[in-house]
């Protein structure tokens, strides 16, 4: 089977492009209030950089900022961007749960793009986290929701995938239009990112679901984006909603 980071190399050069739909600007548009709200300082780690969206963003706002990544060919479009922003980023070529770093280096350590449903060991990966954050150090994180999943499944009538899901807590993935690799992604349910944070020694501070009144009419959608993102970030916190998005972010303290 694929890893993450291969998929990911082979439709580097087209990444960006894939998440111009009104949707995705929502959900950028929504994350970006999420971090906001955290008002994150000091020494960043962007982890799973990808092409440097959240780095180049931190950096331009004066962040010192260190963007790491498995795979080479979304970092050299991050470098390029970066150099056409004109802004000054560390990028290391890494994964993320062997992480080239001294203990307690960072004061911030984002993980957005789901890199902990994409690596090989949730756990491995907030241990190595927990390791490099600086003490009451700040996580942020997405995940895919496994609500999403099971809601998929379910409404299909595939009963027998909807308990294999459940079991393996694994599901294969991928866009066939643009690769014929695929790889497993590790879906959360809310409950499970509270019990994978408190085995790995953070303390969750905040969750959020990420877009909960999906699905929009993408036109309508289109032209109203600032009124929806008011609605999704007054929302996006309510539990009883969380079943209804896509992903998940959440904010841990390290303990």
């Amino acid at each position: 089977m694929h890893k993450a980071w291969e998929y990911y190399d082979e439709i580097a050069s087209r990444y960006d492009y894939m998440y111009e739909e009104p949707y995705w600007v929502l959900y950028h548009m929504l994350l970006e209030k999420l971090v906001s709200d955290q008002n994150i300082k000091g020494k960043i780690l962007d982890l799973g950089t990808g092409t440097g969206r959240w780095a180049i963003k931190l950096a331009e706002e004066g962040a010192d900022i260190v963007a790491v990544d498995p795979s080479e060919k979304m970092l050299s479009v991050a470098k390029m961007k970066a150099r056409l922003n004109d802004v000054k980023i560390e990028f290391i070529n890494a994964k993320g749960e062997a992480l080239p770093f001294e203990n307690a280096t960072f004061d911030s350590v984002l993980a957005m793009g789901d890199v902990i449903s994409y690596c090989e060991s949730p756990q491995e990966l907030l241990l190595e986290i927990n390791r490099v954050l600086k003490p009451e150090g700040k996580f942020l994180a997405t995940v895919d929701n496994a609500f999403a999943f099971l809601q998929d499944f379910v409404s299909n009538i595939e009963s027998r995938n909807a308990e294999k899901f459940l079991n393996d807590r694994r599901v294969l993935i991928g866009d066939s239009t643009v690769s014929r690799i695929h790889f497993h992604t590790i879906p959360f349910f809310p409950e499970d990112i509270q019990s994978l944070l408190s085995e790995t020694g953070f303390e969750l501070t905040d969750m959020a679901g990420m877009v909960v009144f999906a699905p929009y009419d993408e036109k309508k959608l289109a032209r109203n984006l600032e009124n929806a993102l008011i609605w999704e970030y007054r929302f996006c916190r309510e539990h009883q909603l969380f079943g209804r998005a896509e992903h998940l972010f959440f904010t841990a303290m390290k303990g």
